[in-house]
């Protein structure tokens, strides 16, 4: 026996120093062979390693006002000045700075401070994003019971693409987000405390973060109220606007520091400007955000009404399913603000974790092939929708290309539009 268990050991330390080899030679080929052995230990780091890779290659957009494009002016604002730290540090919370999020600026002043290139930036928000990120995967895939189906592994694709690694184009709502969800689970699926303290970290990355936050901390002290939440997830679902004034008074309460913000995101003629912005996108981006939401809300009502003894089983599953009704509430009123739309991005990822979940631990319940069959167009059209977004952050060379030749050879021609020069 003690035979055996040496050679697994073996074979599976061998097999994590071929793939991290095979990772400086051809890194899209060890990520496949991670995700085929997801239950070994360096599977995720795997991952972790390709999201800085990824941030490396990624094409930073001067096109719609891209944030990446904004990142990048600050950056080399940065490093071609000679600001110092203490003065970075002052300028925090500062109403003539309007720094009212640590995290990027610190980020990006630190690296500023060792090379002028954005590439290095952005490996660096790849970094952070992508250890977030893969740990969020791994923390679903590690819930995961049996075999993996094709359902269970589309819902994961979802999942991942959600808040995907082409993402750190807004990375820091993107990186609170990943942040905030970390925390989320740890403490809702483990009982980790310090997941509450992940949490409040997602704040320092983006200020609005605060609102989720109120949500978690109001969960801790309603406690799994299942009735309630469900009540409170479909009322909000009905509210079709909001005052947007009145959304200014209510956050009145907020420092002065903030309050620029707070006026800045609710302002009326931004308000317009987004609102104008949505209407000119192609129609298969919206409609690929609602396909999930009605998944959401279809799965939801199946499990309330069908398989509430189930959830009564599983503890953590119960407590999940609770804070996310809780949280999509929140969500549904600030996505009435511009941006706040963010939030159901947030709230959804929430809701898969809880799904995937649920539909391993309990694949024979009665119905539930109805409701996958339901779910799978839904959902492949909202990951072939995101993966072709995604397409304008990433080029051939992200797919062909290794960490020596990338550093060598710049490919600045984004994916997509590689593809469209092939047909005219």
């Amino acid at each position: 026996m003690q035979s055996i268990y040496s050679n697994s050991v073996n074979w599976s330390s061998s097999f994590k120093k071929s793939s991290l080899l095979l990772f400086f030679i051809w890194p899209v080929a060890s990520l496949f062979i991670a995700f085929r052995n997801y239950k070994e230990i360096w599977a995720k780091n795997i991952l972790w390693l390709f999201c800085i890779f990824f941030g490396y290659t990624f094409i930073i957009s001067d096109v719609g006002g891209a944030d990446s494009d904004r990142y990048a002016r600050t950056f080399l604002q940065f490093a071609h000045s000679d600001l110092t730290l203490s003065e970075l540090w002052s300028s925090f919370y500062s109403e003539s700075s309007n720094y009212v999020d640590i995290a990027s600026p610190l980020i990006t002043y630190l690296v500023s401070r060792f090379t002028d290139s954005p590439n290095i930036l952005f490996a660096v928000f790849g970094l952070v994003f992508g250890y977030f990120y893969s740990r969020n995967i791994w923390l679903v895939l590690d819930h995961v019971k049996g075999n993996m189906s094709i359902v269970v592994i589309l819902f994961i694709l979802t999942f991942s693409l959600c808040n995907s690694i082409w993402n750190i184009n807004g990375f820091r709502m993107n990186a609170a987000a990943q942040i905030f969800l970390y925390g989320g689970l740890r403490y809702l699926l483990e009982d980790n405390f310090k997941g509450l303290l992940w949490a409040g970290v997602s704040v320092l990355f983006h200020f609005s973060f605060l609102f989720p936050l109120v949500s978690l901390f109001v969960f801790i002290l309603l406690k799994n109220k299942l009735n309630i939440y469900l009540i409170f997830f479909l009322l909000t679902s009905l509210i079709k606007e909001v005052n947007i004034q009145s959304v200014q008074s209510f956050l009145s309460f907020l420092p002065d520091i903030f309050q620029s913000r707070v006026s800045g995101y609710t302002n009326i003629e931004y308000a317009e400007a987004v609102r104008l912005e949505r209407q000119s996108v192609n129609w298969y981006v919206p409609f690929s955000y609602e396909s999930i939401q009605w998944v959401v809300y279809i799965i939801t009502m199946f499990i309330y009404f069908t398989c509430r003894q189930y959830l009564k089983t599983k503890k953590k599953l119960m407590t999940l399913f609770c804070y996310s009704l809780l949280l999509y509430g929140f969500a549904n009123i600030a996505s009435q603000v511009p941006t706040g739309t963010r939030f159901i991005i947030l709230a959804n990822t929430f809701m898969l974790a809880i799904f995937i979940i649920f539909i391993s631990t309990f694949p024979k319940i009665k119905g539930l092939i109805v409701i996958k069959l339901l779910s799978i167009p839904l959902l492949l059209f909202f990951c072939i929708v995101t993966i072709r977004m995604g397409m304008d952050f990433y080029s051939i060379m992200t797919f062909i290309g290794n960490p020596i030749s990338v550093a060598l050879y710049k490919d600045s021609v984004p994916f997509i539009n590689g593809i469209k020069s092939l047909f005219l």
